[in-house]
């Protein structure tokens, strides 16, 4: 019955949990095979839910704001959700950060509903939310730190014309 996104969650430490992440962990197998931890995250949350007594709540991304991700971003028929986004990150980024309650006021965005990490980053390129150096996102090594990665300013590169972009 539930469908939580494994790119973002948040657990809160319990002999529960404890339990749940390690039954997780031996589902190796299954993620190897599926090429996706998701569904393995599903069927040992369900289990532990109905055997358990593990309780959990997962936001819905179609009734919540606070969480946004692929689902805002894709619909075509919530482009009032982007623009707004849009607006509260251009008032952020000129240092006006008042509070507008007529604006949406996310605490992270996830890009799911996304089919691979190309497109991701292509999608983050055109919100203008791309702070990571090229290099580090194929030749990470052990010595790399943050510093070399992080970009000061965003990079902007609009991909596509049909989805929504920090400078449309």
């Amino acid at each position: 019955p539930f469908s939580a996104n494994t790119g973002f969650y948040y657990v809160r430490y319990s002999e529960r949990t404890l339990y749940f992440f390690t039954q997780l962990i031996r589902q190796g197998d299954t993620i190897i095979q599926s090429g996706s931890h998701q569904g393995a995250l599903t069927a040992v949350m369900n289990e532990h839910v109905m055997y358990r007594g593990l309780r959990i709540r997962v936001y819905n991304a179609r009734t919540t704001d606070y969480f946004p991700g692929g689902f805002h971003y894709h619909q075509s028929g919530n482009k009032t959700f982007m623009k707004q986004l849009f607006q509260r990150m251009n008032i952020q980024e000129q240092n006006n950060i008042k509070n507008n309650n007529n604006l949406v006021n996310p605490y992270l965005f996830h890009m799911s509903w996304t089919e691979n990490h190309i497109n991701k980053k292509k999608f983050f390129q055109q919100m203008g939310q791309w702070y990571v150096h090229d290099q580090c996102t194929t030749d990470i090594t052990s010595t790399t730190t943050p510093q070399q990665c992080c970009l000061k300013e965003p990079q902007f590169i609009c991909h596509y014309r049909d989805k929504p972009s920090k400078k449309s």
